[in-house]
């Protein structure tokens, strides 16, 4: 994709312009896209080249990219973004001798998507078409999508950093419509692994479709959601684990810490209840966030952002850990080389606690079981849509309720955290985060929680006991 030695004189070219620090990020991605519904309705095979220039003085920042990666293309930018950092000076010191690490691979891949042609794949759908319709006749307008990336990255800095990496993820959308009576139910979801073609062997996209329209077909008939303020069970996995991402998750990036989040200067504190541990982890083997790198070229690592209950750490890029003199957290995430890196979230999780799931329900007079979380906002305040939840009476499951929104704002949600069960799950799959950086690729986890009481919306009327 580069020679060292092409990257090396472009660096030193964006030194000798006045630069503390230059990076580069060079990328060639390879993404095949297949929108199937009964047949072929698209397919389209897109290749991404090009390199992101990233250049530092002092805590002031520019950068730039261009779909050129030659030597002429590259000192040109340099020149370029320079100019618009201002530095006003220029220096002759020599960029450090690059050092490649060797770093474990999280997800090592089987069968490269390159390697297998277009009507196996169109096959899967195929299949998938099938299974679902095989479901009931109720099932309308069945759209599907097969998308796979192949994405080789460098990134090469003047401090001597040379990293390659490769990521490869497959995945399958979803938008099935369960029509009932008075009402359709219907939306998308996916199926995603940090995997190859191998991805789809065990048949386990078909397992999870039939369960998401069986899920539909539940919601068609449950009661609408009550409202008003009440204890809250958010099942493991990715329900208690969304909960974190939007709740406080967006709050501890350097980029929002910086702005001023309820969190800016609170290490060291008391922000969440005892219960509370809370990690960010992209270097997890299997996980749909991790990589060997992040995209400043820092080896992935597990950072503790909460430990029970005191605030331990910030998500850091290199610039937000400039801009607050904390440590880096190889934070740094981006969706492509049009993107400056920012701090981003990877695989977030709540560590198991020390509570019976069980009893958790069991002690709850009232409230609501949340089993699947829809869509949400973060900020200081946040919204969670519980897509399945169930209403809980007397310690016992009393029946599905439909449209509950969850309703509160982090710093304070998390200090009503009364249990946390002893039993870790993991999302099966992973999701996309979208910021400032753009789509980065997570995963969201956690043991069983209790939230001793929450505001909750809903058409069901006013909550009775």
């Amino acid at each position: 994709m580069i020679k060292k030695q092409d990257a090396a004189l472009a660096l030193e070219e964006a030194l000798r312009a006045g630069a503390d620090f230059a990076e580069f990020f060079f990328e060639d991605r390879h993404e095949l896209n297949i929108r199937f519904n009964r047949d072929i309705n698209r397919l389209s095979n897109i290749h991404v080249h090009g390199a992101g220039l990233y250049l530092i003085r002092g805590t002031c920042s520019v950068y730039a990219y261009a779909s050129d990666t030659s030597l002429p293309s590259l000192l040109h930018l340099c020149r370029t973004a320079a100019g618009l950092l201002r530095a006003g000076i220029t220096s002759s010191r020599p960029i450090s001798p690059f050092m490649q690490t060797n770093v474990r691979e999280p997800n090592p891949v089987q069968i490269y998507p390159g390697s297998v042609d277009t009507q196996r794949k169109t096959a899967l759908l195929e299949n998938l078409h099938r299974a679902i319709l095989s479901t009931g006749s109720d099932v309308k307008n069945l759209d599907l999508a097969y998308f796979d990336t192949d994405q080789n990255v460098i990134i090469a800095n003047s401090e001597g950093v040379w990293a390659e990496d490769q990521r490869v993820t497959s995945r399958i959308r979803m938008t099935p419509a369960v029509v009932g009576e008075r009402e359709t139910i219907g939306y998308y979801t996916d199926f995603t692994r940090p995997a190859g073609f191998e991805a789809f062997a065990d048949g386990a996209y078909l397992d999870h479709a039939v369960q998401t329209v069986a899920e539909m077909r539940a919601c068609l008939t449950a009661d609408e959601a009550p409202s008003g303020y009440m204890p809250v069970v958010l099942a493991g996995g990715e329900c208690s684990g969304t909960f974190f991402h939007e709740a406080c998750g967006h709050q501890f990036e350097s980029q929002t810490v910086l702005r001023g989040s309820p969190f800016t200067g609170k290490i060291g504190q008391k922000v969440a209840s005892d219960r509370v541990t809370l990690v960010d982890d992209g270097s997890m083997p299997g996980a749909y966030g991790s990589s060997k790198f992040d995209d400043e070229g820092m080896p992935r690592q597990k950072n503790i952002l909460i430990e029970n209950g005191v605030m331990k750490s910030y998500l850091c890029d290199r610039l937000g850990a400039l801009r607050l003199g904390v440590p880096r957290t190889a934070s740094g995430r981006r969706q492509g080389y049009g993107f400056a890196p920012a701090a981003r979230m990877s695989n977030t999780y709540l560590a198991p606690g020390p509570d019976d799931p069980d009893e958790m329900i069991r002690s709850m007079p009232i409230g609501l079981y949340v089993t699947h979380m829809g869509g949400g906002s973060s900020g200081q305040e946040f919204t969670l849509l519980a897509q399945t939840a169930y209403l809980v009476k007397n310690g016992a499951i009393d029946r599905q309720v439909k449209g509950a929104i969850l309703l509160g704002r982090g710093d304070e949600t998390m200090k009503k955290i009364d249990r946390v069960g002893n039993v870790l799950e993991l999302e099966n799959g992973g999701a996309f985060c979208g910021n400032v950086s753009g789509l980065c690729n997570t995963t969201t986890s956690g043991a069983r929680m209790r939230i001793e009481g929450m505001l909750i919306g809903g058409k069901g009327g006013k909550l009775l006991c």
